[in-house]
């Protein structure tokens, strides 16, 4: 174990890149609510491996896993990844992704569009990640992130009542006349620099990409991880 650590540590840079497209995928080492989530397994390979194969497969050539844990930097390296080394701060349990973002971004001024994967949404399909890059080499938008439709009646707690949210009381809607909304994955983002150097992801010139409830699975607890097991071995994503 001590002659891996000291590998890891050798040969673990800083990647200075000039592509105008990158793929970054923030993997710290500090999860809480599964232990070093990101190397747990799904279909006998780890969520990580899967991001990485899928963003290859994508036709993104350019991926690289942003991370504070030698552990994780080794699993990237044997999928051919690059490795940035992610500080205390970005890694921190109250950083949010856009401080790992910027941070990637500070050391990599040729990227002027950055692809975000999380690793922890192990059924995103390679077709949906071209498809977001795809919307993006349009210029008609500042960002693309994944999405799923929900057709649930949602209501928002009051003092002493509940109220509806998304219907009207006296028009309840039926399912089959109703689109229903979009939910946010975060399976994936995809977003310009000057959005993203402005402290956003998002803005009001974005679109979507769909994906399906069972694609969008997302790893949280070990409940997640059995559910992800059992959908990956009966085939249904």
């Amino acid at each position: 174990m001590f002659i891996v650590l000291v590998f890891v540590i050798i040969i673990y840079p800083t990647v200075s890149k000039t592509d105008e497209i990158a793929a970054l995928i923030l993997a710290r080492g500090g999860s809480k609510g599964v232990y070093l989530k990101n190397l747990q397994t799904v279909g006998g390979v780890s969520l990580l491996a899967r991001t990485v194969h899928t963003a290859r497969a994508a036709g993104l050539v350019d991926v690289t896993v942003s991370t504070d844990h030698p552990l994780i930097a080794l699993e990237a390296l044997k999928c051919g990844a690059h490795i940035f080394h992610r500080s205390k701060v970005t890694s921190s349990n109250v950083a949010p992704s856009i401080w790992g973002s910027l941070e990637f971004l500070d050391k990599n001024p040729g990227v002027r569009t950055l692809i975000l994967l999380q690793a922890t949404s192990p059924f995103t399909r390679a077709s949906q990640i071209r498809l977001a890059v795809d919307a993006i080499k349009t210029n008609r938008f500042d960002c693309v992130f994944s999405v799923t439709r929900t057709f649930h009646l949602r209501w928002k707690e009051n003092k002493k009542f509940v109220s509806p949210i998304n219907f009207d009381l006296q028009f309840r809607p039926r399912r089959q006349s109703w689109r229903g909304e979009l939910v946010e994955t975060g399976a994936f983002y995809v977003a310009r620099r000057s959005l993203l150097e402005a402290g956003y992801f998002q803005n009001h010139n974005c679109t979507v990409v769909e994906m399906s409830r069972l694609e969008s699975l997302e790893i949280d607890s070990y409940w997640d991880l059995k559910l992800a097991n059992v959908l990956s071995n009966s085939n249904l994503v």
